[in-house]
């Protein structure tokens, strides 16, 4: 393994014998293996990828995927059935709630038994336990047995022990889903501050956002296989994307919204809507062709981002006012949003809306439409570059499901300058008033 990586998996396997009665096993014994009373279940199958020292990977995957089984793996808790699995550094894991753990020690025993677990000596753990106390902060329960505690002591002490043992390699379960927002924040913090420092961070989440915010790449699993493996954003896309068309096809018996008031409203530009010029494009077509998913029957054509002059425009400033206009024609009659978002390159949502949000009923469309919908908005954030997101939606549960007709990412792509006069390290900023006083 190359001294630059971290995690090599190679054709990693791992399948279980599924007995359907406990003296099944027994059977299979007697019989020397000869007859076979079990069914194999298979969690992980070929798994292999690489992660270099300083990464932070996800992991994301339904219930069941083997993202668990692939962790304590990588740990060493189990063994593989074929493969191999190559650790190049000191590892702190926070996986099942307590693991490691001792019932019956007491938080502040259980510290101790764990820093020597990892290595460290009594003195190293004596310097260290006043901030693994402070962090956990659990107060008198550090001197209480371990299973008085609630899931959340558990939580909070074992991150505590594990992010201040200051590890080469940090792999962390689903566990901090568990923790209160406090907890979550400081911990988030608290990874942020490890991956500056040059250790490499292992991690499952089923925080989209977190994903895109904190990792450089992204492994999606499905049922013990890589489905994906890439760019964080981009993976997080592909899961969304797949998770999107099972719930709609789940709903796809329920009838939606009936919301169709009609209101007229009055162009932004200014322009006459009469005279707006429907457009349609091949190359736009072609170049979304990729980044574009949704069960059909509304299609975007074109897609332009304009300055107030209505020009084409690709360099932002900051703050400016632009416009953002979209072509669609429907090939069937359904009730509709039309919605766009703002990505930073992450594929975080920064900026968005959709006809609700602005107060508008949703569209009835019926098949051979055409339409044009224009949004003016503004771009108060930070400087880099962005794309925007695409979306004709149909209500499934107003307000909180929808079915995706048409999503186009990666529909427009633009860069913002840096702000002129003081620079903003936010990724949005508004303007603020601020009072000064002198006391």
């Amino acid at each position: 393994m190359h001294s630059d990586v971290a995690i090599s998996v190679k054709d990693l396997t791992k399948a279980y014998r599924i007995f359907g009665h406990p003296g099944d096993r027994i059977k299979q014994a007697l019989t020397f293996g000869k007859m076979r009373f079990h069914r194999e279940f298979t969690a992980l199958q070929n798994v292999s990828f690489e992660i270099k020292k300083g990464e932070t990977v996800g992991i994301v995957g339904r219930n069941g995927s083997g993202k668990s089984t692939l962790l304590q793996l990588i740990c060493g808790i189990l063994k593989p059935t074929s493969g191999l699995v190559t650790v190049n550094g000191r590892i702190a894991a926070l996986l099942e709630l307590g693991a490691g753990f001792n019932p019956e020690f007491t938080g502040r025993e259980n510290v101790f038994f764990q820093g020597a677990v990892m290595g460290f000596t009594k003195s190293a753990m004596e310097a260290r336990f006043d901030d693994i106390a402070a962090f956990a902060d659990i107060g008198e329960f550090m001197e209480q047995p371990v299973r008085t505690y609630s899931t959340g002591m558990y939580v909070r002490l074992a991150f505590a022990v594990n992010i201040l043992s200051e590890p080469e390699i940090m792999i962390v379960d689903e566990a901090l889903a568990v923790g209160d927002m406090a907890f979550q924040a400081k911990c988030m913090t608290s990874l942020t501050r490890i991956q500056q420092r040059g250790a490499t961070v292992l991690f499952v989440s089923h925080d989209i956002g977190t994903l895109k915010s904190l990792c450089s790449r992204g492994i999606y699993l499905e049922h013990g296989k890589v489905e994906e493996l890439g760019p964080a954003g981009d993976v997080a896309e592909h899961y969304i994307r797949k998770m999107r068309g099972e719930m709609n096809a789940v709903h796809t018996a329920t009838k939606p919204s009936t919301d169709t008031t009609h209101r007229t409203t009055t162009s932004l530009d200014g322009k006459s809507k009469d005279a707006q010029m429907f457009k349609t494009s091949i190359e736009f077509n072609e170049q979304v062709a990729h980044f574009r998913y949704g069960d059909g029957g509304v299609k975007f054509t074109f897609a332009e981002l304009l300055d107030e002059d209505l020009s084409p425009i690709s360099d932002v400033r900051f703050d400016q006012v632009v416009f953002i206009r979209m072509y669609f024609e429907s090939l069937t009659d359904a009730e509709i949003s039309c919605n766009y978002y703002v990505m930073d390159d992450k594929k975080n949502l920064i900026l968005g809306a959709g006809l609700r949000l602005v107060d508008q009923p949703f569209m009835r469309v019926r098949s051979g439409d055409r339409h044009v919908v224009t949004y003016k908005t503004r771009l108060p954030v930070q400087e880099g570059n962005y794309s925007i997101q695409l979306q004709i939606t149909t209500p499934i549960v107003l307000g909180q499901l929808a079915r995706f007709l048409d999503v186009v990412n990666d529909a427009l792509v633009f860069n913002v300058s840096r702000r002129e006069g003081a620079r903003i390290w936010t990724m949005v900023y508004v303007n603020n008033e601020v009072e000064i006083k002198s006391c």
